[in-house]
């Protein structure tokens, strides 16, 4: 097994290494579309970055060896490296420079089907978190389904490809011996059965949760965590396509923001700063509504203060610079509002708490009857902290 793993971390930082070098010397040549992550930066960057899993993979080894999510993990990261060197080789050697690398077309056909291995192995690996085993022996029927569904699309993609993608160079040595008709029903088959696995997974995910208590349920905090940011990355990625001015945002987020569920999972399983996930979900919450309102603020009253100002000056600089400025007097009292909303909708008892409190500071002000204040100081104190019995001893003073 450690030497099995040992070959496969390896593997995976040659194939890294070597999809940066080619990604960087084909840095200016036109990517086939299918064959990119959207920018020559990305293209070159992430190979590197998704070694983030096999990371985390082999810091889940040297506390659980034996853990399965930590091996989905390391199988994911170096299923996503030969898919990444696979492009990069392809490329070079049948665009930037033909004929300078042995059986480039070839390699390039493999870049165009194996994409599915890492999909598999992600729906395995939240399948069996955090414990490295299903909800029970039955939820196994989950991770045939993805592994059959992974592999029929990669026979439909490996047969299929080259009927499609006819203006890149690629060499099959399989032939097209099926119809295109026959292939894209099997592939829609694969499409639909790795799409309920991974709903599968996820739904096992959250009857986990429901189910569980104590440290299992902060460690599917942190994955429900990860899990959240990298969907906001997927739907930002998405929108790029119908939004070209964010494109390249838009990619660069949902690349990186996918790194989110191997850290947060090794978190998870490491039992790092267990219980900071709350802290770290509410400042997400704030200051992610903070954002987004402070944007939209400025976006308006830049397009309202360019209308209205157009008249007197023709410029925009005085609207972006009256905007910039309004918007920046509303940072504080919006944080302060969101603040209080997100703590009265997600974290209702330390709100509760939180007014308590605020409650019997300005009674206390006001206060003089010793048996009035020892009152409320223990209404306040069932209020926040909620104790099984609560009582205020005072020591008589002597003369």
């Amino acid at each position: 097994m450690s030497v099995l793993r040992v070959v496969f971390v390896a593997l995976s930082v040659v194939l890294a290494l070597v999809a940066t070098v080619l990604g960087w010397l084909s840095r200016d040549t036109p990517t086939p579309a299918g064959q990119s992550l959207g920018t020559k930066a990305l293209d070159i960057g992430v190979p590197i970055a998704a070694l983030t899993f096999v990371a985390v993979a082999e810091l889940i080894r040297r506390r659980h060896p034996r853990h399965l999510v930590g091996w989905m993990f390391l199988l994911l990261g170096l299923s996503a490296e030969i898919l990444f060197a696979s492009e990069a080789y392809g490329l070079f050697g049948t665009i930037t420079a033909p004929g300078a690398l042995p059986a480039a077309g070839t390699v390039m056909w493999l870049a165009t089907w194996t994409w599915a291995l890492p999909v598999i192995v992600l729906a395995i690996a939240l399948l069996v978190f955090p414990d490295g085993r299903p909800l029970s022996p039955r939820w196994w029927i989950v991770a045939w389904i993805a592994i059959v569904s992974g592999v029929l699309q990669s026979v439909a993609d490996a047969y299929g490809t080259p009927l499609v993608l006819t203006d890149i160079p690629m060499d099959t040595p399989l032939g097209t011996p099926f119809p295109l008709d026959a292939l894209n029903v099997v592939s829609t088959i694969g499409t639909l059965g790795s799409v309920a696995a991974t709903l599968a997974a996820g739904t096992s995910l959250i009857i986990r949760f429901r189910r569980a208590a104590g440290i299992e349920r902060q460690q599917l905090k942190w994955v429900a965590y990860g899990g959240a940011i990298a969907t906001v990355g997927f739907v930002l990625g998405s929108v790029g396509y119908v939004v070209p001015e964010i494109g390249p945002l838009g990619n660069a987020v949902a690349s990186f923001a996918v790194l989110l569920i191997p850290i947060t999972a090794g978190l998870a399983i490491l039992r790092y700063r267990l219980y900071d996930v709350d802290v770290v979900i509410e400042r997400t919450l704030v200051y992610g509504a903070l954002s987004a309102t402070l944007a939209a603020t400025y976006w308006l009253l830049v397009l309202f203060l360019q209308s209205a100002l157009r008249p007197i000056t023709a410029g925009s600089e005085l609207a972006v610079a009256a905007s910039t400025l309004a918007t920046l007097a509303l940072v504080q009292p919006l944080r302060m509002r969101i603040q209080r909303s997100v703590d009265r909708r997600f974290y209702r008892g330390r709100y509760d708490a939180v007014r308590a409190l605020d409650r019997f500071t300005t009674e206390l002000a006001s206060e003089v009857a010793l048996d009035a204040v020892r009152a409320d100081l223990l209404e306040a104190v069932r209020e926040t902290v909620q104790p099984a019995h609560a009582s205020v001893w005072l020591r008589e003073r002597r003369i």
